[in-house]
């Protein structure tokens, strides 16, 4: 029985585990694509300052 709640205990740090990381990668993906986002809103701008003199 031991030997099963053994087990028990490391699927359930495992499943954690990969919850954790899997929350660390959307919210590193998040950040680069804000990142993005900004410099798109600013090359944006900077054409259309040139195209409207």
């Amino acid at each position: 029985m031991e030997e099963n709640l053994r087990w028990l205990w490391y699927a359930f740090g495992s499943a954690w585990i990969i919850h954790i990381a899997y929350v660390h990668w959307i919210a590193s993906r998040t950040k680069e694509l804000r990142v993005q986002i900004e410099s798109l809103r600013t090359l944006l701008k900077e054409q259309e300052r040139k195209a409207n003199p």
